[in-house]
């Protein structure tokens, strides 16, 4: 996270002075998207994880001790049923039974699906879009042993306390 968000900002400063002296890097606005979807890719994992996403609780402030924890346990369970539907989308993109059927010709792969993941390049850095897009998988799997880890502590009631894990 630390080096993405390293590069991130590494990179729009290298753009701004770039653009500056009129020597703009023409690959580097391309650059700074890719790696800021991978952190917030990444993050968004990470804080389904930790607990910490953004959430307005005048409802659930309301509620009783149990009420709080079946509304806990509903929301856990969405969020896996979401990174489970991002599992199943991820599956359908990369179709990755259609690839090993056309013995991972990219081509063939593409004239049979129409789908052309993997022979697409991004527009400036001229990386294969697939490697790009990966993050897409990854988060879907981290995202989903996040989501089954926190309503397998909530239906326990063993919620872990991530306050002060900054320190």
């Amino acid at each position: 996270m630390i080096l993405l968000s390293a590069s991130v900002t590494g990179l729009i400063l290298l753009n701004v002075v770039t653009r500056a002296t009129d020597n703009a890097i023409y690959w580097v606005d391309e650059a700074a998207i890719y790696a800021m979807v991978w952190l917030v890719m990444i993050g968004a994992s990470a804080i389904i994880r930790l607990r910490r996403g953004i959430s307005v609780t005048i409802v659930e402030d309301m509620l009783s001790p149990a009420a709080k924890r079946i509304s806990g346990i509903l929301v856990d369970a969405g969020l896996l049923l979401l990174a489970g539907l991002l599992i199943w989308t991820s599956i359908l993109w990369y179709d990755p039974a259609a690839l090993i059927a056309n013995d991972f010709d990219f081509a063939a792969f593409s004239g049979s699906t129409f789908n052309f993941i993997y022979q697409e390049p991004t527009n400036t850095l001229g990386l294969p879009k697939y490697l790009v897009w990966l993050v897409m998988p990854i988060t879907a799997v981290t995202m989903t042993i996040h989501a089954a880890t926190n309503l397998a502590e909530r239906i326990a009631g063993q919620v872990t306390d991530f306050t002060g894990w900054e320190d």
